[in-house]
């Protein structure tokens, strides 16, 4: 038997749930619904609060197998879950589910990409100049003039911001469109406003632009797909965040 590994997560923590089999031979849903961790018996079952939608508890079938995402302060884990049981606690409504195989931690290629349109701004960035940023983040200079004529070349080098449209963003990466057209592999440094019920949370990634294609939009005839590059922990937190209280947003409507 998989040996469980129930350290990564804490009672509080954020949780994406999506169908994976169905026990009454029904059609998987392709939906994902938010919910937390209540408690854990440190065993195998834990107790999640139940997913809402416009302002409704959304009862899942008993018996029916689900992909678990959680969101922790250690990254993203996952591991699959049967639905044991649905009830009312203290007029809150709660599932038991058993966590079954083993927690693994959830690879970039499989983050959630969420439809979202906001504006964003964006430019492109040379290799020397990120070499000349992490050098300048660094700080580890022999002189102050040696400092100073780093800042001067990355000022040269710094192109203008361009102005784009997001439409969908993940914690790997967005698609945004654009006026110009780029090819494969340009770095870009963007910056996206990312708009939280605390207000708006300003962030800026570099990106590598991964196709470019011709849409039939009138301003921003391109769509670029991008993944983000060289990306902090705590700053691919911050998107991943984004993406789950908007989605816990939409589902309260």
């Amino acid at each position: 038997m998989a040996v469980l590994d129930y350290t990564y997560f804490e009672i509080g923590d954020r949780i994406e749930l999506t169908q994976l089999t169905s026990s009454g031979f029904r059609k998987v849903s392709d939906k994902k619904y938010g919910s937390k961790v209540l408690d854990f018996d440190g065993i195998r079952t834990a107790k999640l609060a139940m997913p809402i939608y416009e302002g409704r508890p959304i009862p899942l079938d008993i018996g029916d197998t689900y992909q678990l995402c959680f969101f922790t302060k250690a990254g993203m884990y996952q591991c699959k879950a049967i639905i044991k049981k649905g009830y009312t606690e203290e007029k809150i409504h709660v599932m038991d589910v058993q966590l079954t195989g083993e927690m693994t931690k959830f690879q970039r290629r499989k983050f959630y990409r969420l439809d979202s349109v906001f504006p964003m701004k964006f430019r492109a960035v040379s290799d020397i100049e990120i070499l000349l940023k992490e050098q300048l983040e660094k700080d580890n200079f022999d002189t102050m003039e040696d400092k100073e004529i780093c800042i001067g070349a990355i000022k040269k080098l710094a192109k203008e911001w361009q102005e784009g449209t997001v439409s969908d963003i993940s914690g790997g990466g967005i698609r945004f469109h654009s006026q110009d057209e780029y090819a494969a592999d340009t770095k870009m440094e963007v910056m996206l406003p990312l708009s939280f019920s605390s207000g708006i949370v300003p962030i800026q990634f570099i990106m590598k632009v991964v196709t470019c294609s011709l849409t039939d939009r009138n301003r921003f005839a391109y769509e670029i797909r991008g993944e983000f590059e060289n990306v902090k922990d705590t700053e691919r937190e911050t998107v991943i965040r984004y993406v789950f209280e908007e989605q816990r947003r939409r589902m309260r409507k």
